[in-house]
């Protein structure tokens, strides 16, 4: 699945490989979602008040999660 989601990233990102978007997980809610190509790794990242980050690999999510990520990317590049 995580194959996927980097295509679709690719597709949305028109060339970047990062894509602003609120994620809404069983963890909470991820503000954006990256590509890395050179980590073969996707990142869902978090954004907190005075400029706290928090990152998140995407093959650690559960099977629901990685499946509602994916419905969601693949909803708005097919449409």
């Amino acid at each position: 699945m995580k194959r996927k989601v980097a295509k679709i990233i690719e597709i949305l990102g028109i060339g970047l490989t990062e894509i602003v978007i609120d994620l809404d997980t069983s963890l909470g809610t991820f503000n954006s979602i990256e590509w890395s190509k050179s980590e073969n790794k996707v990142w869902l990242h978090m954004f907190h008040e005075d400029d706290i980050q928090i990152s998140f690999d995407f093959d650690d999510l559960d099977k629901i999660d990685k499946s509602m990520v994916y419905t969601l990317l693949a909803s708005i590049a097919y449409n």
